[in-house]
């Protein structure tokens, strides 16, 4: 009988969509049978919840002060045996994020990077991504970052696409915990970076003349920035930051409206987390993801305050015209079915 045994590799489990990716994935494999153990390369930091125990396994090596260029050759080797010591030798290795991706692209196992991005979008030095992600077989996380990556990375390696998985029962599980002390307001959950551009979203906000809170769910460096913009706008009653949230789907569940102003996305999995929840949601069109998963009158062009405003301000007053059901291909059983295809080869 063919060894059923997979092993996952991300630099930590703090909390961002690529970490409650690899979470929802291991449960995925879990219910197919699958024995997963989750390895951490970066920090002994887990933020987010699991629906069940995980195997999670620390690889400590302080090498930071490797440089970077050869950083990869001198620990895929000891990485790789630290896997096959305390994974039980796994049949699949997939790496997430460029810390662990910066190794495991020399890794001698079966081993797949997967991209969680828009590569072109991100400031990025595109030489060491070519040498990095040109190594190994890549999975995407939508259509839209395997078109990226192929029209700007020609790899002898093989891309696909699969999309980020939905636990649908976990997030409804995990959405009925508790009910936020907020009534009928908007959401958006989301790293407080450049790429997600809540400066748009929040003068939208303020052009549209919307009553309803807005609550900003998560944490990052650009938090105290966008605070000084709500108090310049006079917004500081409406806008609420509600900082980073462990379990963020009540907050979506009985939201009004969630609304995303990324620059570019990945996958956009908040989107499908909220659709699963019937929670509408308007997007800007970004690469990637969210035309992949939303209809078109739930788009608008990035980075143009004034229709956002204006999508905001219909989806407020009838948010039901917005509502769309979640694709089945979003599912958990479906996705990781996709990776059990190429595990089957």
């Amino acid at each position: 009988m063919k060894k059923k045994n997979v092993a996952i590799v991300i630099p930590t489990l703090q909390g961002n969509g690529a970490e409650r990716m690899v979470l929802t994935l291991a449960e995925g494999f879990i219910q197919q049978g699958y024995t997963v153990n989750i390895v951490l390369t970066l920090k002994r930091s887990i933020e987010l919840k699991s629906s069940r125990q995980l195997k999670i396994h620390y690889f400590k090596k302080y090498y930071r002060w490797i440089p970077k260029i050869i950083r990869g050759i001198f620990l895929a080797p000891i990485l790789d045996k630290f896997i096959v010591n305390r994974c039980d030798n796994p049949n699949l290795v997939l790496s997430n994020l460029l810390p662990s991706d910066r190794i495991l692209c020399y890794s001698k196992l079966n081993t797949y990077l997967i991209i969680h991005n828009t590569i072109s979008k991100q400031n990025n030095n595109f030489a060491e991504m070519r040498s990095i992600y040109t190594k190994k077989p890549v999975i995407c996380v939508s259509q839209g970052v395997k078109t990226d990556f192929d029209r700007f990375f020609n790899s002898r390696f093989p891309s696909y696409y699969i999309y980020n998985p939905i636990d649908v029962d976990f997030i409804n599980q995990e959405s009925i915990k508790f009910k936020p002390k907020y009534h009928d307001y908007l959401v958006h959950v989301g790293k407080f970076k450049k790429q997600k551009r809540h400066d748009i979203l929040i003068k939208a906000y303020h052009q549209s003349g919307i009553e309803n809170p807005l609550i900003l769910i998560g944490k990052g460096h650009l938090k105290e920035k966008y605070k000084k913009l709500v108090n310049n706008l006079d917004l500081n009653e409406k806008v609420i930051f509600a900082g980073f949230q462990p379990n963020p789907y009540p907050f979506i569940k009985y939201a009004r409206l969630m609304v995303l102003s990324s620059d570019f996305e990945g996958f956009g999995m908040v989107i499908t987390e909220a659709l699963a929840l019937k929670t509408p949601v308007i997007s800007t069109n970004c690469p990637s993801g969210p035309s992949e998963i939303l209809p078109k009158n739930n788009l608008v062009p990035v980075n143009d305050i004034e229709k956002l405003a204006q999508l905001m301000q219909q989806a407020n007053n009838n948010p039901l015209i917005f509502s769309h059901p979640l694709n089945k291909k979003f599912y958990l059983d479906f996705t990781t079915k996709k990776y059990i295809d190429i595990i089957n080869g």
